[in-house]
């Protein structure tokens, strides 16, 4: 299973960078691959979150299990999808100047033409997470 990981410090809070990433419905604008993502079942301990990417002529949904500990904490479970694995974490630690923001993934694709199609791309996304997020901060709370 493809495990990734990526740490780093940014000059947003700990809450500013939490909220980014649980504001789950505008992840299309900014992540290039995903074309859906929304946010149901939401209760005080987290939410479900629908999620579909594209690449290539494939498509494919996934549901998650999310569980917060605002503003430090998002852990990620797979419910059903094209995964036979999938288990994420955001760690957001505050800074003097800003947060540490940490990003845990492990997956593995269930079906094998979606894992030659899509292993590499969803690979290398994920790795590029941390900073999308980044990105995304600066366009919405300014460098």
């Amino acid at each position: 299973m493809p495990r990734r990981n990526a740490s780093v410090e940014v000059a947003f809070s700990a809450q500013q960078m939490y909220d980014l990433v649980v504001d789950m419905d505008r992840y299309p604008e900014f992540i290039p691959w995903l074309v859906k993502s929304r946010k149901f079942e939401i209760t005080q301990t987290g939410f479900k979150s629908e999620m579909t990417f594209a690449f290539k002529g494939l498509r494919e949904t996934f549901i998650t299990q999310d569980t917060v500990d605002p503003p430090h904490k998002v852990t990620i479970a797979h419910l059903s999808g094209p995964f036979s694995h999938l288990d994420s974490e955001w760690h957001f630690i505050d800074l003097p100047t800003g947060s540490r923001v940490e990003f845990f993934i492990d997956f593995k694709f269930s079906k094998k033409l979606v894992d030659l199609a899509m292993g590499p791309v969803f690979s290398k996304a994920s790795h590029s997470m941390v900073e999308s997020f980044c990105k995304r901060a600066e366009n919405i709370y300014g460098s």
